[in-house]
């Protein structure tokens, strides 16, 4: 039985970034996270790949543009989230054009799930460009940093 189709529009947040904070960042790991309220578990999906993402952005300064290749297969919750997720954006693998992430999504009192995500990183050009979209990043993610618990 396939899910219901999702109306993206609609149901997408507005700014649509979600994740709310970043409370560590390294070499190899990002983790944030996430409050949730009765939403549909795709954004949880979404909020694993803007984790990987942005994490690849910070590795390169902020002088790429880095976006979802691919995600790999999970348990997908028919119920909606609600609480605080916790998001921990692994480093698995580097090459120049992709790096591939194991996302760990946690609420509390549920079992964590472990989602690959595959992101894929270039040059700035003509359709990505970097005076509109390296300051972008920059600036949410010290928006994000900041709103961290530390």
């Amino acid at each position: 039985m396939s899910p219901a189709p999702v109306d993206v529009v609609r149901e997408a947040p507005v700014p649509f970034a979600l994740l709310d904070g970043i409370a560590h960042v390294t070499e190899t790991d990002l983790v944030g996270w996430r409050h949730f309220s009765e939403q549909p578990f795709w954004l949880a999906l979404e909020a694993a790949a803007q984790a990987a993402a942005l994490h690849q952005r910070w590795l390169t300064d902020f002088d790429a543009h880095a976006f979802l290749l691919s995600l790999g297969t999970c348990r997908w919750s028919e119920q909606p989230l609600t609480g605080r997720m916790e998001l921990r954006a692994r480093l698995l693998g580097q090459t120049a054009g992709a790096a591939a992430y194991d996302v760990q999504l946690s609420l509390p009192d549920t079992l964590a799930l472990s989602l690959p995500v595959h992101v894929g990183l270039r040059p700035y050009d003509d359709t990505f460009r970097r005076d509109k979209l390296q300051e972008r990043y920059r600036a949410l993610f010290r928006q994000l940093y900041a709103h961290s618990v530390r």
